[in-house]
């Protein structure tokens, strides 16, 4: 990994009262880690007065010149947070000091990504684990190569939907499908996107599991091992069925 540089700022967009979206500019104008780079890409953030770091992955392509953009929330303050906190706070001019992570962090099943690889990707998010999965989805689609995405976005409310905008872009395009589940919804909010995922939301929203698919996940800790288990293999608790997918054919981040 590169050792730490700073990172300038250049506008934030404020998506719910603890969430952002933030541009910062690559001085030398190149895209992020330089040309070549497939997705997910990354950049581990270092808070100089704490010492604290945490690492994110930018929604951007990683093709885009001369910035790149992160999705950051701002937690509740807790021993050994405050990172989000820390960023979300930067007005624009304020530079970050970053570390770009190398070009095998974005390696998936031991490779990178790369056009028709996948005939079908299935990406599992809750809250900010969207980052790496919408970076991954913008560039298999902007390659044109056929590949089919399914994602299911797991949500407490309707307000918590982050990206909601550039999310209702993406379902326009005919290779992307969007499922998005609210635990914790108002009324009007369709009933069988409602409450926790099941293995019946997955089996229903994802594709199937050959060896023409890939299944992605991340959110948090809890989320993913409870999603996908900690032998990377799509599972559910209490007992509800496994879905079939070999460790080979998800990635947890």
């Amino acid at each position: 990994m590169t050792s730490c540089r700073p990172f300038e700022l250049l506008w934030k967009r404020n998506l719910t009262p603890s969430a952002s979206l933030l541009r910062f500019a690559v001085a030398d104008g190149l895209p992020l880690g330089g040309h070549g780079r497939t997705a997910p890409t990354g950049v581990k953030v270092h808070v100089p007065a704490t010492g604290l770091e945490k690492s994110y992955s930018p929604v951007s392509h990683p093709a885009q010149a001369g910035s790149f953009d992160l999705l950051v929330k701002a937690y509740p303050p807790r021993a050994g947070g405050g990172v989000g906190a820390y960023i979300c706070a930067l007005q624009p001019g304020e530079k970050a000091l970053m570390k770009v992570k190398p070009a095998e962090f974005g390696y998936l099943a031991g490779a990178p990504l790369s056009p028709g690889r996948w005939k079908q990707i299935g990406l599992v998010a809750c809250g900010t684990g969207l980052a790496p999965l919408y970076q991954v989805a913008t560039q298999v689609l902007a390659w044109n190569s056929g590949t089919r995405i399914s994602m299911v976005l797991a949500c407490r409310t309707e307000e918590d939907i982050l990206m909601r905008e550039e999310l209702d872009l993406m379902v326009r395009n005919p290779c992307f499908r969007l499922h998005t589940q609210l635990s914790m919804p108002t009324g009007g909010w369709p009933a069988k996107s409602s409450g926790r995922i099941t293995s019946k939301t997955l089996g229903d929203c994802l594709p199937a599991p050959d060896a023409s698919s890939m299944i992605l996940v991340c959110g948090t800790d809890g989320f993913v091992d409870t999603v996908a288990g900690p032998i990377q293999r799509i599972t559910l608790p209490n007992g509800q069925k496994r879905l079939g997918y070999v460790p080979e054919q998800v990635h947890k981040f």
